[in-house]
């Protein structure tokens, strides 16, 4: 995949940079192989699936992906043509090639990938946000490779999260094959959160997304992402994220350079 890159933050153990990639269809890329151990988190809402070896896993607008250098690895593009990552990597090889590591982001962690990558741009010098992240990483849930259903379900939920009139849960439940109750209870095991919460931090990425590209009309939000008023998505936004609406409008505001 073609990709944009602008550097925010470099030092003697790692660097940080702003990447933007292109997809070009919807088939497996060649093969890459893995230059630094990297840690990749999302900003963007587009989807993709990641190969490695012969285990696929699905990469969204909520999950952060650790690899260690040398990692093979293939991609295959979402419906939408650009993904925006914060990607970390170091300058030194690390020992050993661990197996990469997929993990969920809650709404208040993807607030502070946003909100790090901002102060960078400012011209900051000061990385503590990003290697507190990356610290985190390493004690948050991590997910297995998702096949059937709940990797059904967990594509629909993604391709409608920002859709005002999306697909109900039982919709999905319908769509891929399974009763509301059996798809409720296999979902939140291999993801640990329930159909409506994963719908709701995907919503709540695309409201930070929106954010950071420069939106101001709160309202125009809330009802493109389906919340029935701008208070609405403001409670809901303060209770997830940690801020609100507006004081992360004032945070967020677009890098000249991105």
């Amino acid at each position: 995949m073609p990709q944009e890159r602008t550097l925010l933050y470099t030092g003697r153990e790692f660097e940080v940079a702003h990447v933007r990639s292109h997809a070009h269809g919807h088939e497996w890329s060649a093969p890459y192989v893995m230059a630094s151990q990297r840690i990749v988190f999302p900003i963007g809402r587009a989807m993709l699936d990641l190969r490695f070896g012969t285990n696929t896993w699905q990469v969204d607008g909520l999950t952060a992906v650790s690899s260690g250098d040398a990692a093979v690895y293939q991609l295959r593009p979402g419906a939408q043509a650009t993904r925006r990552s914060v990607v970390v990597s170091r300058h030194q090889r690390v020992s050993g090639h661990p197996e990469p590591a997929f993990c969920l982001l809650s709404p208040r962690s993807l607030y502070r990938v946003h909100a790090a990558q901002q102060q960078l741009l400012s011209g900051s010098e000061d990385a503590s946000s990003i290697v507190s992240l990356v610290d985190e990483l390493h004690v948050a849930r991590r997910l297995a490779p998702l096949t059937g259903p709940v990797a059904s379900a967990r594509r629909l939920l993604a391709e409608t999260a920002d859709r005002h009139a999306g697909l109900s849960l039982h919709e999905i439940a319908d769509a891929v094959s399974r009763s509301p109750f059996h798809m409720a209870r296999s979902f939140r095991k291999q993801t640990g959160l329930s159909l409506h919460q994963y719908r709701q931090h995907l919503r709540l990425a695309a409201a930070l997304e929106r954010l950071v590209d420069g939106d101001r009309d709160l309202a125009g939000i809330a009802h493109d992402l389906g919340y029935c008023s701008q208070s609405h998505l403001g409670a809901v936004f303060k209770q997830e994220v940690g801020v609100t609406l507006g004081e992360a409008r004032r945070t967020l505001r677009p890098g000249a350079r991105i």
